[in-house]
């Protein structure tokens, strides 16, 4: 019995990956200027996804937060949200990362666009920040928008 010509063409493909990727990651600093570029272009997806892999340092992460987070809050792909939420999680308990979040969402907040609101109630929820969640949840109830008050009322049916 042999392999089909799709599961061989498969196999080739993942020995490529890898062997871009060791490439790729073998100078930081260029590897960090690319993940910044394409983080602010069409690869952001491409870019999230190897971020999710890698998991650089946190030293290395933190002049990706603001692209980081605007694909969380600001993308309008769920793919993209989803994979920013992911690189999130996995930097959550850091201090750093946690005060950064907050210093980002706030450029965000005068907009008082619902779609930023419920991106970032999402966020709060999915990093499990309850603390931000809550004085969140009362800005969003204290709003004059009444699609931004709503969010309130379904975040409380959540929990």
């Amino acid at each position: 019995m042999e392999y089909s010509s799709a599961w061989l063409c498969l196999l080739k493909a993942q020995d490529e990956y890898f062997t871009s990727y060791f490439a790729f990651t073998q100078d930081e600093a260029v590897m960090m200027s690319d993940l910044s570029l394409a983080l602010t272009t069409d690869d952001r997806e491409v870019a999230l996804r190897l971020l999710s892999e890698m998991l650089p340092r946190i030293e290395l992460i933190g002049s990706l937060l603001p692209a980081i987070m605007d694909a969380a809050i600001d993308s309008s792909r769920i793919p993209t949200i989803m994979l920013s939420r992911e690189v999130l999680q996995h930097y959550r308990e850091e201090p750093w990362v946690r005060s950064s979040i907050q210093a980002c969402v706030a450029t965000y907040l005068a907009e008082n666009d619902e779609w930023h609101y419920r991106r970032i109630t999402e966020l709060y929820e999915v990093l499990d920040y309850e603390e931000e969640l809550a004085s969140f949840l009362l800005l969003c109830q204290a709003n004059a928008n009444p699609e931004i008050q709503e969010i309130t009322d379904n975040a409380s049916l959540k929990r």
